[in-house]
């Protein structure tokens, strides 16, 4: 089979880590790649192993192995967004809502390499930025689009559209478009719903509303949603899984989809969201 090994942190454990791992799948005859700027960061050179830039991960890939925790799982997801390659993720990070295996990943890796697993399919967001001179420019996002206040003394105004209808009229510090992979990352913080990520589902989750009535909503899976700043002189960021990031102002429109594009999940069999749940969340469990 054909690895990439993809990660982007480096410290002793991951070191440690990754150099088991290779050596694991190297002894047992897999070909691998790995990604150029991680192999400079781990200081990693064997010469059995394919270095590769971002753009060079190999279509016939069976698994990316992103190494690392869901931000690492969420830069492989940008680098394969037009690709279907699955991606396998080790927790090496914290909470690790999208990584299939935990530190103790060898005996799940085994079973990987056996065969017995099953790929889920997440719904990925599609964010057109419309300028106003014509220009457009589209970015995929695995988690979440989110739109935040440039000015820390001012409220964000923003006018959202449901296909042509006016959903609502924002004062916040920000709005949280989410999939509902991403309802259990920042979404989930600023007080969204979590969504089964079976579902085809679009979460707006407002960020520190101006009026406690407005709620986060959960709508259906094939909406285009619209975006302006209500104020044509007003500044805001907008961040695609918390990675690309522009400046955007009120003379550009925004509109949120479901995308085309897929991106798959290694997981093991018994690995359920449900399951995951409990334990990320501490569900069920009393407190000391």
């Amino acid at each position: 089979m054909k690895f990439a090994i993809w990660g982007f942190q480096s410290d002793s454990e991951i070191k440690s880590y990754v150099g088991e791992i290779l050596s694991k799948l190297l002894d047992e005859g897999h070909e691998l790649f790995m990604l150029d700027s991680f192999a400079h960061q781990i200081e990693y050179n064997n010469q059995d192993v394919h270095i590769i830039s971002e753009s060079g991960i190999p279509r016939e890939t069976d698994f990316i192995i992103s190494i690392g925790g869901d931000g690492t799982l969420l830069s492989a997801a940008q680098a394969v967004m037009r690709s279907p390659i699955p991606i396998l993720g080790i927790n090496l990070g914290s909470l690790g809502f999208l990584t299939t295996l935990e530190r103790d990943w060898r005996s799940g890796l085994d079973e990987i390499l056996k065969g017995h697993y099953r790929i889920e399919e997440r719904m990925v967001l599609n964010c057109r930025l419309e300028f106003e001179d014509g220009t457009e420019e589209t970015l995929w996002a695995l988690n979440d689009v989110v739109i935040e206040r440039a000015d820390v003394f001012n409220l964000l105004a923003t006018e959202v559209r449901v296909g042509e209808e006016l959903l609502n009229r924002y004062l916040s510090d920000g709005l949280i478009f989410s999939t509902p992979t991403g309802s259990t990352a920042y979404a989930l913080s600023a007080g969204g719903p979590i969504v089964d990520p079976s579902l085809e589902a679009i979460s707006i989750t407002p960020i520190s509303p101006h009026t406690l009535s407005v709620r986060p909503v959960v709508l259906r899976g094939d909406n285009s949603i619209y975006v302006t700043l209500s104020n044509s002189e007003g500044r805001a960021h907008l961040h695609v899984d918390g990675k690309n990031t522009r400046h955007i102002d009120g003379s550009l429109r925004i509109r949120i989809r479901p995308s085309s594009y897929r991106i798959q999940l290694v997981v093991t069999p018994d690995n359920t969201f449900y399951d995951k749940l409990r334990k990320k969340l501490n569900w069920g469990q009393r407190s000391s």
